[in-house]
C-alpha cells in the first residue's frame, strides 16, 4: 500500500503484526537500529500539509497501519493490510528486545509518566533493560 504527497512516497512496509515483529528481531540480532512509523488517518491529512512531517515519514524503516481507515483504503487499493495499533506494539516490542538482550529506550511526556511506564514494564516484562528515559521540554514537536 502506498501514499504519495508531493512527490514523496509513504509505503506500508509490513503488512501485519507478525512480520514488524519478525522484522524487528532481525534488525536487534543484527545489531540494526531502525525507526517505526504508525500511519493513520491524522497523519494522512500532516502528510499532506506539512513537508517536515513528510521528510520524517520518508526515512521511516518501516511503517504499519495504526487505524481502521487506512485497513479500509488498502483494501480498495487491492493491497490489504492488518491493523496494527502503535498502542498494541509496546509490550510485544519490548518482549522482543528483552528477549534478544537489547535495552530499551522510553521517550515520554513527563518524568512521572516515564516513571510509571518503567514501573509497568517492569511488572510486564521480567528482565526488561531501561537504557534511558527521555522527558523533553515543554513545546517539543
Amino acid at each position: 500500500m502506498k501514499f504519495a504527497f508531493g512527490g514523496t512516497e509513504i509505503v506500508i512496509t509490513h503488512p501485519d503484526a507478525a512480520t514488524l515483529l519478525a522484522d524487528v528481531a532481525q534488525h536487534l540480532r543484527d545489531g540494526r537500529g531502525f525507526s517505526l512509523a504508525t500511519i493513520n488517518l491524522d497523519h494522512l491529512v500532516k502528510l499532506r500539509a506539512n513537508p517536515m512531517f513528510r521528510a520524517a515519514y520518508a526515512v521511516q524503516d518501516m511503517v504499519v497501519a495504526d487505524g481502521n481507515p487506512i485497513v479500509w483504503l488498502s483494501r480498495l487499493a487491492r493491497h490489504p493490510v492488518s491493523l496494527v495499533p502503535g498502542s498494541d506494539l509496546v509490550l510485544p516490542l519490548v518482549r522482543v528486545a528483552t528477549k534478544l538482550g537489547r535495552p530499551v529506550v522510553l521517550f515520554g511526556s513527563t518524568p512521572t509518566a516515564l516513571a510509571g511506564a518503567v514501573a509497568a514494564l517492569g511488572a510486564s516484562v521480567p528482565g526488561v533493560r531501561i537504557a534511558r528515559t527521555i522527558a523533553p521540554d515543554f513545546g517539543f514537536n
